[in-house]
């Protein structure tokens, strides 16, 4: 069964382009591995994340995202089953760099609606320099 997860987070200030680059690679290798796909999105201050996958390893990779010392401040906007799969089925991890903030998905509050948050990612992501 597919699951997805997503959420905003703040990047902690001390944050280190070439740790964040780290983590980006590695979690792809995890990704690639465990059937995982989505986009992170990164303005600068705050992180934008949308993953979905096989339950158990989508379970896995959020308990690595929480678990982070890199960001605070996590707000969860779905959490379970997406109405339609296979939003991002391309990307292991696609890492977009914003060029301002996302209004946009800063307004969604829990429960969002998977349909509207998928489509404000992808949006967002239209507008930005994939990585």
């Amino acid at each position: 069964m597919t699951e997805c997860y997503a959420y905003l987070s703040r990047a902690l200030p001390d944050l280190d382009p070439l740790m964040l680059s780290k983590i980006i690679v590695n979690s792809r290798g995890f990704n690639e591995t465990y059937g995982i796909t989505g986009v992170l999105l990164y303005d600068g201050v705050t992180f934008y994340q949308y993953i979905e996958g096989p339950a158990e390893p989508l379970a896995d990779a959020r308990q690595r995202i929480e678990a982070s010392r890199h960001h605070s401040d996590i707000r969860v906007l779905l959490d379970g089953t997406p109405r339609t799969p296979g939003a991002f089925p391309t990307w292991s991890l696609g890492y977009l760099m914003l060029d301002e903030p996302a209004h946009t998905l800063r307004a969604f509050v829990m429960p969002a609606d998977h349909a509207a948050l998928v489509a404000a990612f992808a949006a967002l992501a239209e507008k930005s320099d994939a990585m």
